[in-house]
């Protein structure tokens, strides 16, 4: 008989246990090799989805016969980056660019990522097709020969092209988000549209620093633990890459997840942009080519913009540019008054006479047709002399036999700054 407070129940095999752990364990072993597959399988996709698209502009026998003299720090990363309109496989036409292009570059002694901005309205002379501007390089001939022309433009060595669409990082912010967005305003969370609109932006500067700060972000969760625990989306954001991302360099996932490491730690980029004057009389924009040149040097050399002063630019154009001041309205002092405005205003005004004919009633302004250095200063001069027009000559000017770079003929407009009626 038992004894009473037990009660009798069958007891389970250790070997039916055994079984059943070891099933748990082959289920286990099957489902992490059926995970590890697909994380290899990914992989896989995504080195042969993100391989490079060689540029001939970078290579060495072109930059040898086009650019000899281009350089760039070896021990920086310098990139020329091209934002256009959004990508489509079955259109021939390259796509316009939807911002200027960008001269990115980053390590080596470069306590900041630095971006120099190429306004698109800048003209390059393009082999073959003679003088264009860089939207219209872009528009008709693709990212190649823009990169040549503006290697050949700049002298500026690039480690790499990369031309990515307006649809990338919204997109990125679509499969990713929602995200936490921090910058020099504070932290927000964007949508696709946000950025869209950021990315729209008529100050460039604006655009690269919010686009550096929607980056960071998304390296802050774009990483090997997010592709390893969800595949599917890791192959979302190939195909999204692989769709509006073309670049010479090869963005397997591995260089892709390298890349964003620079971003991670919170920087602001030293942005600069090529100066340039307006046209007041037809709002055309032309390039200070002496201090342009100094903005590629920097990059070229490695060094900070920090000491750059757009105004000194233009200060420094206009003491070196030779003006000469004649009446054409026949009223006495009128020359020697507007003289002494327009040195005041730091023009250098190296002579001052009549002009042969008296009877002028709008003031003109003459240079030298394709003279960068006094394009620039005959549109400064027309905004200080309002109502002015601007002429480009196709020979140089002369005064008193001698040629000079830019001459003003003062007409009747400019009667409130002369003297009483007479000659001279």
């Amino acid at each position: 008989m038992l004894s009473r407070g037990f009660s009798v129940g069958r007891r389970r095999s250790p070997v039916a246990l055994l079984r059943g752990l070891l099933r748990l364990l082959i289920l286990g072993l099957i489902i992490s090799a059926l995970w590890a597959a697909a994380v290899g399988a990914l992989w896989l996709y995504g080195s042969s989805q993100l391989r490079g698209v060689p540029v001939a502009a970078l290579r060495d026998d072109v930059l040898l016969l086009g650019a000899s003299g281009a350089t760039a720090p070896a021990d920086t990363t310098t990139l020329l980056v091209l934002l256009v309109e959004p990508l489509d496989a079955t259109v021939r036409r390259p796509s316009p660019l939807a911002m200027a292009p960008v001269v990115v570059q980053f390590g080596g002694p470069r306590e900041r990522p630095a971006a120099l901005v190429l306004p698109s309205s800048v003209e390059v002379v393009v082999d073959g097709r003679g003088v264009m501007r860089l939207d219209e390089v872009q528009a008709e001939l693709g990212a190649d020969r823009l990169t040549q022309a503006i290697i050949d433009y700049t002298e500026i060595r690039f480690d790499h092209v990369v031309v990515l669409s307006t649809d990338v990082l919204p997109g990125l912010i679509r499969l990713l988000g929602p995200l936490e967005v921090c910058g020099a305003s504070g932290c927000t969370v964007p949508t696709p549209d946000d950025v869209r609109r950021w990315q729209a932006a008529d100050d460039p500067e604006q655009v690269i620093q919010r686009s550096a700060d929607v980056l960071r972000a998304i390296a802050g969760v774009l990483d090997r633990r997010l592709l390893i625990t969800s595949p599917r989306l890791g192959k979302q954001v190939v195909d999204l890459i692989a769709g509006q991302v073309v670049s010479d360099a090869d963005l397997s996932l591995g260089r892709l997840l390298s890349f964003t490491e620079p971003l991670m730690e919170p920087r602001r980029v030293d942005v600069e942009s090529l100066p340039m004057v307006r046209n007041p009389s037809t709002g055309e924009l032309v390039v200070l080519e002496e201090s342009a040149m100094l903005r590629f040097q920097l990059i070229r050399e490695g060094r900070p913009f920090d000491r750059i002063d757009p105004d000194r630019d233009i200060e420094r154009l206009q003491s070196v540019t030779d003006v000469v001041v004649l009446n054409g309205a026949g009223i006495v002092g009128l020359a020697a008054f507007v003289e002494a405005e327009l040195s005041a205003e730091g023009f250098s005004i190296i002579g001052t006479g009549n002009d042969i004919r008296f009877d002028r009633t709008q003031t003109v302004i003459n240079y030298r047709e394709g003279d960068r250095d006094a394009e620039p200063v005959a549109f400064l001069l027309a905004e200080r002399l309002p109502g002015s027009v601007v002429e480009a000559l196709a020979r140089q000017p002369t005064f008193e036999g001698s040629p000079v770079p830019i001459i003003v003929i003062l007409g009747s407009d400019r009667a409130d700054g002369g003297g009483s009626d007479g000659r001279g």
